[in-house]
């Protein structure tokens, strides 16, 4: 697909350009696939011309939109990420060590982003009609059921996402006031003084989720708690005190290690276990090499 598009990029790309400027540009559809790491994932991919489109939405998207972020949503932005996140949540747990914490996430969170809510969101910024109608079309394009949802696999989601959380990351910062908190994708950790303060908090969230976003909280993921026990979240167990990968990441590297993922997985090494994980690790890479 990307071959074909590439052996006339130039007509292509301008073909794009006029379709764009002219308002005639029409989305197109999608294909699917499914991944297994770690659980099922439906996969929705655009086609090239739109993933083209989606690049520079995003750009524009994320100049428009990432200051008004809170420092403290992690996923998909410049300078943050993954391992900014896990530690983020270290330091927090290390210094409210005392209090205690509610850390969840939503259920089926990309499914059930409702269109019109989005749309609204959007509009609370740019006011181009030209650059509204072409989110209204980018948005359009996919739905799960009844107006809802947004497909993972499109760059755009992932401002989309953002931006529909943020109203969940205002909501919290200025009218729960936790001790902290901390953000990624959909999965948050809010941090209290005490377990009545948590169960609040917990209380006011769920209901504002469901009253301005239409969302849920995923029940298998939703867990108040000291701060002092582990905390397991984002594929590693922290305590006050440090923390290591979880046992079913370990056991997710070992058996998928290969030459074309070591690179990523010794980035989770390196970050989130002792040194002499590190050299462990290495020696195990320096073996898969020799036997190529």
């Amino acid at each position: 697909m990307i071959e074909f598009y590439q052996r006339n990029l130039v007509t292509n790309l301008m073909n794009l350009n006029n379709q764009l400027l002219d308002g005639s540009y029409r989305h197109g559809r999608y294909h699917n696939f499914t991944i297994y790491d770690p659980k099922q994932r439906e996969i929705i991919v655009a086609e090239v011309k739109d993933r083209v489109v989606h690049r520079m939405v995003y750009e524009y998207l994320v100049r428009v939109w990432d200051k008004s972020f809170c420092f403290d949503a992690w996923s998909c932005r410049v300078g943050k990420g993954l391992h900014g996140a896990i530690q983020r949540t270290s330091h927090n747990m290390e210094k409210y060590k005392d209090g205690w914490l509610w850390r969840s996430d939503i259920a089926k969170f990309f499914n059930n982003i409702d269109h019109d809510r989005l749309k609204f969101l959007l509009r609370t910024k740019i006011d181009k009609p030209n650059i509204l109608d072409l989110l209204d079309k980018i948005i359009d394009s996919y739905h799960y059921e009844n107006k809802r949802g947004i497909p993972i696999g499109n760059l755009t989601s992932q401002i989309f996402a953002n931006i529909y959380l943020n109203e969940l990351d205002q909501f919290v910062l200025h009218s729960i006031k936790p001790l902290a908190y901390v953000r990624y994708g959909d999965d948050f950790i809010i941090w209290c003084t005490d377990e009545y303060t948590a169960l609040c908090a917990q209380a006011v969230i769920k209901q504002f989720l469901c009253d301005e976003l239409g969302l849920s909280i995923n029940l298998k993921h939703d867990l108040v708690q000291p701060t002092r026990n582990k905390l397991s979240y984002l594929g590693v167990d922290i305590w006050p005190s440090g923390r290591r990968l979880s046992p079913k990441v370990m056991n997710r590297i070992d058996k998928k290690l290969d030459a074309i993922n070591s690179a990523s997985y010794y980035s989770l090494i390196k970050h989130h276990l002792p040194d002499r994980y590190r050299r462990r690790f290495q020696y195990k890479i320096l073996d898969i090499l020799e036997h190529k």
